[in-house]
């Protein structure tokens, strides 16, 4: 007993040494991981490019290497991407790990991670490369380590997981979706996918987002115990699935799919994207969170999409097609165009000045055909008279209904709309003369307004008519004038 007792004593105070030595050699893997793969050799890692071809032969070597099984006949998973006219060879890197326990190892965890990123441009005749450190040799790398892991803890594993580095992601997500398009798993057998997308700026970032953790039910629990064992400060463990990575093809035939995520604070797709600048030490933290968590979800007893993320997705004869808009969205918008005064009396018009709006815009997505989109904005509108320029200063609370045409997995839509605004007019000057809202001129206006307009992701560009239907003078017996704005609009869903 009394050398049991110092055996636990010796131990608890090597621990940690231990542990912090591990850490030490797994951060110069990773360190070196990401300095091959962002390194001017690989060019950028450009869809189609030599540099890729590289990048993809050094993660089936390290796949290799780690002991992993191909999951075919060979560790790569060859498709096709059309750019423009041209059709672009691609390829994912695909290892499995077969579970251990017989009762699950026919249900599947995907960990993927993409390793390609923008390539390289000419810019002066000079070569300028994108190196793509942490986007996404960051989470390539992690990915290498985390095979490697598993690999040698193959007992530990209950689920079987496959591992795959995914080609084309910076030009559609392509390699996740030929994943699941040529079914190398069984669409019923993915339980849970985890995209590592930018993991590299832990410490600047403050902690790590799992964007999704909460499709798993139970998942967000699962996680946040986890993290305070390994001592990880979890920013986000929602249930809506990341539509700008690997996550968004599985999350739409209903996989609970969780994105692994640093934040943007790096130099997101800029050439200053290089290896020097990344965490290694809180890449190797996340690495070994991810370990213990992958791990417990491979062993639970079962892994059940949220009744949150069911709820948000459409099923038909109950198997999920799509993830729906959430029914509640908001953003920012700007509108430039010009504006005039239409004489509606006489046969003429003022000449049109420049416009501006600005402000804030949610949007109730009332079914898959029908949005209801309410906005506040600032409003700087007017137009130039023979007496000089009638500008005024305005909110306008439009309120349109969109008739959405055309839309393609929710990342893209099509729309018309109209409906009808309110303006309340508290400023300006014509003529050089502060507007007189008291005696000779409108603080309200009344309207309607129409266009049309695209969304593209979190992106609204459109172009909007607005048309008075009340006059901006208070005695318009003689002389009805009335304002028109028309705009092009652009919008950030937040």
């Amino acid at each position: 007993m009394k050398y049991g007792l110092r055996f636990l004593l010796l131990l608890a105070v090597l621990m940690p040494w231990t542990l912090s030595a591990q850490s030490g050699e797994l951060s110069e893997r990773l360190k070196e991981h990401v300095q091959i793969l962002a390194s001017p050799e690989f060019e950028g890692r450009g869809l189609g490019t030599k540099g890729a071809e590289m990048a993809g032969e050094y993660v089936k070597a390290q796949f290799i290497d780690a002991g992993l099984d191909p999951l075919a006949d060979d560790f790569f998973h060859e498709f096709q991407v059309r750019i423009g006219l041209a059709w672009v060879s691609a390829r994912n890197v695909v290892g499995v790990i077969p579970g251990s326990d017989p009762d699950l190892r026919d249900e599947v965890i995907v960990l993927g991670a993409h390793y390609d990123h923008l390539g390289f441009a000419m810019r002066d005749g000079e070569k300028v490369i994108y190196h793509g450190a942490d986007d996404n040799a960051s989470g390539t790398a992690t990915l290498i380590e985390l095979a490697k892991y598993f690999s040698d803890n193959r007992d530990q594993v209950g689920r079987t997981i496959v591992f795959v580095a995914f080609d084309a992601e910076e030009s559609g997500l392509w390699g996740a979706r030929w994943f699941l398009r040529d079914s190398l798993v069984p669409h019923d057998q993915i339980k849970a996918m985890f995209s590592l997308d930018m993991v590299g700026m832990y410490e600047e970032y403050g902690g790590l987002d799992l964007r999704g953790m909460g499709s798993v039910a139970g998942g967000a629990d699962m996680a946040k115990s986890q993290a305070e064992a390994r001592g990880i400060n979890l920013l986000n463990t929602g249930a809506q699935i990341e539509r700008r990575t690997d996550t968004w093809p599985f999350g739409n035939i209903g996989v609970p799919s969780i994105h692994a995520f640093t934040g943007l604070v790096s130099p997101y797709h800029q050439p200053e994207d290089t290896y020097d600048l990344l965490d290694y030490e809180g890449m190797a933290e996340i690495k070994w969170f991810l370990a213990d968590l992958v791990t417990e979800m491979s062993n639970a007893e079962e892994l059940l999409p949220s009744d949150r993320f069911l709820a948000s997705t459409r099923r038909e004869d109950g198997r999920v097609v799509e993830i729906r808009r959430p029914f509640f969205e908001y953003g920012i918008s700007l509108h430039n165009g010009s504006g005039f005064h239409r004489h509606r009396n006489e046969f003429f018009r003022a000449r049109s000045s420049y416009n501006f709006a600005g402000g804030l815009f949610a949007q109730f997505n009332l079914s898959k055909r029908f949005t209801l989109q309410p906005e506040v904005l600032y409003d700087y509108n007017g137009s130039k008279w023979e007496e000089g320029s009638f500008r005024r200063h305005s909110v306008t609370v439009p309120l349109n209904l969109h008739l959405n045409f055309a839309q393609v997995e929710n990342e893209f839509r099509a729309y018309v709309f109209g409906g009808g605004y309110y303006r309340y007019n508290f400023g300006g000057k014509v003529a050089g003369e502060s507007i007189d809202y008291d005696i000779e001129f409108e603080d309200t206006e009344f309207g309607i307004g129409y266009g049309i307009g695209v969304q593209i992701m979190r992106v609204h560009l459109g172009w909007t008519m607005r048309r008075a239907v009340t006059d901006i003078n208070q005695s318009s017996e003689s002389n009805s004038i009335r304002h028109v704005n028309s705009y092009f609009t652009l919008g950030i869903s937040l």
